[in-house]
């Protein structure tokens, strides 16, 4: 009887320990004033890269098309298909 009192004290102590350990110790986890700053620094920081990589791609997109555009522009000017070879008028 001893000894199952023992052992049953011993399961009821390893239980209890394991539970503790295995609990939170404070409720949820709010941030200080100081992390919560760093962290919408960070943020910002983030968001700032981000719109200046998409204007970088829109300024690229539109130097693109503007050199598509030039490059059109030269070629209809440089064609040399109005002459009298130009489609049947070569009789």
């Amino acid at each position: 009887m001893k000894t199952s009192l023992l052992s049953l004290v011993a399961i009821l102590g390893l239980f209890v320990t394991t539970a503790v350990s295995a609990a939170p110790l404070a409720g949820p986890h709010y941030p200080s004033p100081r992390e919560r700053a760093r962290y919408e620094a960070a943020q910002r920081e983030q968001a700032r890269h981000i719109a200046m990589e998409r204007a970088r791609l829109a300024d690229q997109r539109r130097a693109e098309q503007r050199r598509d555009a030039e490059r059109a522009r030269f070629e209809a000017l440089h064609r040399h298909d109005q002459g009298r070879s130009y489609g049947y008028n070569h009789r």
